[in-house]
C-alpha cells in the first residue's frame, strides 16, 4: 500500500496529503459527500430593494418647515397689496402692483404643494417577507412627496426671483410721482371744494418731482377717488392748488 502511494504521487507530481480516505486497488471508490445546500436559507432573506424606506416622516417634517417659512414672506406681500394706495396715476406703480400681485400668486401655489407633501401619504401593503412590509408602498410615498416638494420650490423660487425684480424695478424705473403730505394753511384758500367736496385739512396726494421743485404760483397735486369724494372721480382727479395756501411736506417712497 506504501509503494502505491508513493507512486501514485510520483506520476501526477503532487505529494498525496495523508487523509482518512483510503483508495485500495481493485476497488470501487465510494462517492464523496456532497456540501450542504443552504437554497432555503437565502431564500428566507429578503430582497435589498423591498426594505422600506423610513425617511417620508424626515420629508414631511422639512416640507412644513419650508411652508412654514414661506409663509410670512406671502403675508408681507399680501400687507403691501392692501395698504398700498389703490387709486394709482403712474403706470410704473401699477407694474409694480402686478407684479407684487404675481409674486403673492406664486408664493400662494408654493405653499399649496408643500402642504400636499406634508399630507402624503401611502398605502400599506403585504409582503412574502417577514409578513407586513411597506416598500412598495413607501416608495410610492417617497416619490409622491419629492414630486410635491419639487414642484413646491418651483413655485417659491420663481416668487422670490419675482420679488427681487419688483426690487429692482423700483430702482431703475421709479414711480414717475412721488407722495407727499398736504396741509392746507388757510381754510378760505379751499376754492377746490367744486371738485373734491370731502377733502380733508390734511391729505396725502401725488406730484411730480418737477412740479414739487419748481416755483410756479400752482401745484398740481394727485388725490385719489377715495380721498376727493366726488363720485365722478373715482379714479381720482388732479388739483391745482396755490402754493400760499399749502403746506407741502414730502411723504417719502410707499
Amino acid at each position: 500500500m506504501g509503494a502505491f502511494l508513493y507512486l501514485q504521487s510520483h506520476c501526477t507530481g503532487h505529494p498525496t496529503a495523508p487523509s482518512s480516505r483510503i483508495v485500495y486497488p481493485g476497488r470501487p471508490t465510494p462517492p464523496r459527500a456532497s456540501a450542504p445546500h443552504y437554497t432555503d436559507a437565502v431564500k428566507s432573506t429578503p430582497p435589498v430593494n423591498k426594505i422600506p424606506d423610513t425617511s417620508a416622516p424626515q420629508r414631511r417634517t422639512h416640507a412644513r418647515f419650508l411652508a412654514a417659512l414661506l409663509s410670512p414672506a406671502a403675508l408681507a406681500v399680501a400687507v403691501w397689496l392692501a395698504f398700498s394706495t389703490s387709486d394709482v396715476a403712474a403706470a410704473s406703480t401699477r407694474i409694480q402692483h402686478l407684479v407684487a400681485l404675481g409674486a403673492f400668486v406664486l408664493f400662494l401655489t408654493g405653499i399649496t404643494f408643500y402642504l400636499a407633501a406634508a399630507a402624503a401619504t401611502g398605502s400599506r401593503g403585504r409582503g412574502k417577507f417577514g409578513g407586513q412590509i411597506e416598500a412598495d408602498g413607501a416608495g410610492r410615498t417617497i416619490r409622491r412627496i419629492r414630486s410635491l416638494s419639487g414642484i413646491g420650490a418651483v413655485f417659491a423660487l420663481a416668487a422670490v426671483l419675482t420679488i427681487a425684480g419688483l426690487e429692482a424695478l423700483r430702482i431703475v424705473a421709479p414711480p414717475a410721482n412721488r407722495p407727499v403730505s398736504v396741509q392746507f394753511s388757510e381754510i378760505t384758500g379751499r376754492v377746490q371744494f367744486e371738485y373734491c367736496p370731502s377733502l380733508p385739512g390734511s391729505f396725502e396726494a401725488l406730484v411730480k418731482p418737477p412740479d414739487l421743485a419748481g416755483s410756479s404760483t400752482l401745484l398740481p397735486v394727485w388725490v385719489a377717488g377715495t380721498v376727493c369724494g366726488n363720485p365722478n372721480f373715482q379714479n381720482g382727479v388732479w388739483l391745482y392748488l396755490n402754493r400760499s395756501t399749502i403746506t407741502v411736506a414730502d411723504a417719502g417712497d410707499r
